[in-house]
């Protein structure tokens, strides 16, 4: 619903029996929020009321009223959000900011290709064609461009970081292997990063399994308050 930015915003304003942002959002005497007819629906299906979050019991049901402090911030969050769904729907396409520029182009900046970390430059397609053409500049180690590029460089030798040792969980260069991770169990940069990038495919799947099941066992409460509901009647 809403960018990363703003996050822990939604979650801090998310009715936690929905799962959605507060609908005229409601306080119960332990302090725990949520939208009113949620929990208006969940008391009406109970024998005692409680608090659907820490299980507080409450000797009567407490009266509700709508938490305009709460109300107004849930208010101003889904007004944010459709303004910023708005803007960058209707937003040209000549406006989206570039990816990583071209340190050789002199006038107007072109949109790299590859960056290298041996020269330590990013390069546009242009620019690029020595490395492609050049015997020597051939065996440097090109990769996808980004911005900072030191970050893939050893600051100890000067060399790309092109493997990574498993015992110290860190990336490495050739010539650290001769030295302080010497014996140590190394791997290619790219293996590793399939690797990662298959354990996080593994782990998206399990939350969204995880969410797929808390979404069921929600639906599984609405039927049978719906259910209590008719057999009340």
């Amino acid at each position: 619903m809403a960018s990363s930015s703003n996050l822990l915003y939604e979650e801090q304003l998310q009715c936690s029996i929905c799962l959605d942002v507060f609908t005229d959002p409601v306080s119960t005497p332990c302090g725990h929020n949520f939208c009113m007819i949620c929990l208006k629906e969940f008391w009406d299906t109970s024998s005692h009321y409680q608090c659907p979050m820490c299980t507080a019991d409450f000797p009567k049901r407490p009266e509700l009223r709508v938490n305009t402090f709460i109300s107004e911030l849930s208010a101003q969050f889904k007004i944010s959000v459709q303004v910023k769904s708005s803007s960058t729907a209707d937003q040209p396409l000549y406006l989206k900011p570039k990816g990583v520029l071209c340190d050789t182009c002199t006038k107007e900046k072109l949109e790299a290709l590859r960056s290298c970390l041996d020269c330590g430059v990013s390069f546009c397609i242009t620019h690029l064609m020595p490395h492609k053409t050049t015997a020597k500049l051939k065996k440097h180690k090109l990769i996808d461009p980004v911005e900072n590029l030191e970050d893939y460089i050893c600051q100890k030798h000067e060399r790309p970081l092109e493997l990574f040792c498993t015992d110290d969980q860190m990336c490495v260069c050739q010539f650290c292997i001769l030295g302080d991770h010497k014996n140590h169990n190394t791997v290619p940069m790219e293996e590793e990063s399939q690797e990662k990038k298959n354990h996080l495919v593994e782990t998206q799947k399990h939350v969204q399994k995880m969410i797929q099941n808390r979404q069921e066992k929600i639906e599984e409460l609405k039927q049978s308050i719906e259910l209590n509901k008719v057999s009340q009647n």
